[in-house]
């Protein structure tokens, strides 16, 4: 019995990264969780909506991922799938006979892609009026009536409406988000880590 409480020998270095809205405050206890079994593996996390993920996968930057797709794109194995959705101020109402002011995150960004494939053939003038790195500032934003912007539909909030249909923007698909690895990733304890991610509840569900 003593045996089955002692530390666990694997040791090593786990490089991660995730979108922000993925983990939200499931990332404390997930990176605790991992540092009470593996206490001799060191964790190198980059939590961000906008640092290119597949890139730092392909670079060998990161030993996994989670990163954000449309559903006819396959990657990696699949965690769970969102809407993604325009969203604006309750008090929100564009100018009359102007340009659609839009926050966005910078480039590259799946919401940006999303929306501008959107935008491409929507018959609307529109222009980005405020950009930021950080979820806090979009929302700081879209909260002020400063522009619309597009969001997971989990994450629209007291105070913001879903506004889908109006002022000439065409509904969104859906994304998936899914584990990536890179091409020497599958290290003990970089596995270790992705089987706690699978395993986490709430973390991952099944896509519809």
């Amino acid at each position: 019995m003593t045996q089955r409480f002692q530390p666990s020998p694997i040791s090593g270095v786990v490089r991660f990264g995730a979108p922000d809205n993925f983990l939200g405050e499931r990332l404390a206890p997930l990176l605790s969780q991992f540092a009470r079994t593996f206490p001799s593996v060191r964790m190198e996390v980059c939590v961000s909506m906008h640092v290119d993920l597949r890139a730092a996968i392909k670079a060998g930057e990161l030993d996994l991922a989670v990163v954000m797709s449309p559903p006819e794109v396959e990657e990696g194995t699949r965690l769970r799938r969102t809407q993604l959705v325009w969203a604006a101020a309750e008090t929100f109402e564009p100018p009359k006979g102007g340009s659609l002011p839009l926050a966005f995150f910078p480039k590259p960004c799946v919401y940006r892609q999303v929306a501008g494939a959107a935008l491409d053939l929507a018959p609307i003038d529109w222009h980005v009026v405020f950009t930021s790195a950080s979820p806090q500032g979009i929302r700081a934003a879209v909260l002020a009536g400063l522009a619309a912007t597009v969001i997971t539909r989990e994450d629209v909030e007291p105070g913001m409406k879903i506004v889908d249909g109006r002022y000439g923007l065409r509904p969104l698909p859906s994304v998936d988000f899914s584990l990536i690895w890179s091409e020497n990733g599958h290290t003990p304890c970089a596995c270790r880590f992705g089987q706690l991610i699978l395993e986490m509840p709430g973390l991952v569900a099944p896509a519809p």
